[in-house]
């Protein structure tokens, strides 16, 4: 075992999650307690779970990990992550929970009715969640694989044992408090590099580590030149200080930008667009964070938790902002050493736990692996959960036996998360190699062209017909599918259309379209007097 003492803490935190998932078994007697804790969760307790959802393994090691990398540009990501709250609070917190119960399928059902939704919706809910899934897999594997030094595809297993075994055992309530706890930690963990990396290598002042990124060259250009740089020696007796490659990357090659220059990330305004777009639309249509509205008991609640959850996210991504700047600068020969080996995959998403190894040795490592852990586990619970919910209640319950027992229906849902942890740690493998922030926007991209924009439009407009639901869902689906794995298998365009980072310029437009025609030339509005009564009845 490379790193005994890092292991040691990992495995303390896990026995405790899974303790906690198993003391929530107590709560979870029927359906409506696995599925959404019985409505009986408190604001500030859904907001801190909320929150733990939310800060998935892109969130505290990929958005922190590009930044080290590439800059400024890739703090994007964690702006549109932000921001995306905040168009979820004013827009569709409070009307969610009052036409909902379980799913995002019943907000759609309780307007337009029809068992074609119901299956539409699952199958989305499921696609999502399960390349949502994917990226957590990913992290997990990866620091498996620093801490025990073991084969990736024996850490995959692992990690997805564990994330399934979880939903298993505690169903809503047991993912609410390890969701709450774990976003607790992963909070203070992120604050405690924060603190570290100042005090120990920026004089305690933290505006110094943007003054050393304004002269560095990000990793990802440096590499391309690290071959010509000259490191001058020490003075004699004296040992290099703690930045002396980045300062002869700089001396050396004055012309190349900046760790603040814009740009370098995403190269074009295209890809720009394309990415901000599908973060702030993703966030509406993520089944997973949908479904937190319905475990509280009203409206009013649902919009205190969503504050909640808003207030510290901007903590947390400016805190990662200065973290992924100082990483940049702590493990600047290290990042360069893995980028020129081809390990970008590792580079990116192992930065922040190799600079918790940095700052405090085992014990550093362990508590920053801790937190990393905790991200990826309550956001894959939170996926599964959603997903089985959706399987179960929307599917099972909904059309194949309606006469089902509370039973029959939760053995159905732990079945379906074992299978679907089966899939996404399939795919786990073919993408290790990926950046999960990355991997995480591009489901953003999926999900702002296929639920936001029909939830959005379902709760806002009277006029919106079941034909145009059907026909948003199915064309927003296919296109950001289509550009998704085109962008996996490095397709350069399809049909002369280029492939973007991010699918959500093609998908959102499209479904929008669709969407706005097939209503215009429909007639089935559903019951949307009535809805739209009862959506808005706490606003």
């Amino acid at each position: 075992m490379d790193n005994p003492i890092a292991f040691s803490i990992l495995a303390v935190s896990l026995a405790l999650v899974v303790y906690i998932s198993w003391w929530g078994k107590r709560f979870t007697t029927t359906t409506t307690d696995f599925y959404v804790a019985g409505g009986k969760i408190s604001a500030r307790l859904n907001g801190w779970a909320m929150f733990g959802d939310y800060c998935s393994a892109a969130s505290f090691l990929g958005v922190a990990g590009a930044i080290a990398l590439a800059g400024v540009d890739s703090w994007w990501v964690a702006i549109g992550f932000f921001g995306a709250w905040i168009f979820v609070l004013v827009a569709l917190a409070g009307p969610l929970k009052s036409s909902g119960k379980f799913t995002v399928a019943d907000v759609l059902v309780g307007r337009f009715g029809g068992r074609s939704l119901k299956f539409l919706a699952m199958a989305t809910t499921v696609v999502i969640g399960t390349l949502y899934l994917v990226p957590q897999i990913v992290g997990a594997g990866h620091l498996f694989q620093l801490l025990l030094g073991w084969d990736y595809n024996v850490t995959v297993v692992v990690s997805a044992v564990t994330m399934g075994l979880m939903v298993i055992l505690g169903g809503m309530m047991g993912t609410t408090y390890n969701q709450a706890i774990q976003g607790v930690i992963l909070l203070a963990a992120m604050l405690a590099l924060f603190v570290l990396a100042t005090v120990l290598y920026f004089g305690g002042n933290p505006f110094a580590i943007i003054g050393q990124a304004m002269d560095a060259v990000p990793p990802t250009e440096a590499v391309k030149v690290i071959g010509q740089v000259v490191v001058p020696p020490a003075a004699e007796g004296a040992a290099h200080g703690p930045f002396v490659l980045a300062e002869a990357v700089r001396q050396g090659f004055a012309d190349l930008p900046n760790a603040l220059t814009p740009g370098l990330a995403v190269p074009d305004v295209w890809s720009q667009v394309s990415l901000v777009l599908g973060l702030l639309l993703g966030v509406a249509g993520l089944p997973h964070i949908l479904i937190r509205f319905y475990t509280v008991k009203d409206a009013t609640d649902a919009k205190k938790g969503a504050r909640l959850t808003i207030i510290g996210l901007a903590v947390f991504y400016i805190t990662v902002l200065f973290v992924g700047f100082a990483t940049m600068m702590i493990l600047y020969d290290e990042l360069i050493q893995m980028l020129a080996a081809g390990d970008r995959g590792r580079a990116t998403n192992m930065a922040i736990p190799l600079l918790g190894m940095e700052l405090g040795g085992e014990v550093g490592l362990g508590l920053i692996a801790a937190g990393a852990m905790a991200a990826m586990l309550s956001t894959a619970v939170g996926l599964l959960i959603s997903m089985t919910t959706s399987l179960s209640h929307d599917v099972y319950a909904g059309v194949l036996r309606p006469n089902s027992s509370d039973r029959e229906r939760l053995v159905f849902a732990k079945v379906g998360a074992v299978v679907l942890t089966v899939i996404a740690s399939l795919a786990s493998v073919w993408l290790k190699d990926q950046n999960v922030a990355i991997l995480v926007a591009m489901c953003f991209g999926i999900a702002a062209s296929t639920f936001a924009p029909v939830l959005i439009l379902s709760v806002w407009w009277k006029g919106l017909t079941k034909e145009g639901v059907i026909a948003g869902l199915l064309v927003g689906l296919v296109v950001s599918l289509v550009f998704t794995f085109a962008r996996f298998a490095a397709v350069p365009d399809i049909m002369g259309i280029r492939v973007l980072g991010n699918p959500a310029l093609y998908g959102v437009p499209a479904a929008l379209l669709s969407i706005i025609v097939a209503s215009l030339l429909t007639k089935n509005t559903g019951n949307a007097r009535e809805f739209m009564a009862m959506a808005h009845r706490d606003a």
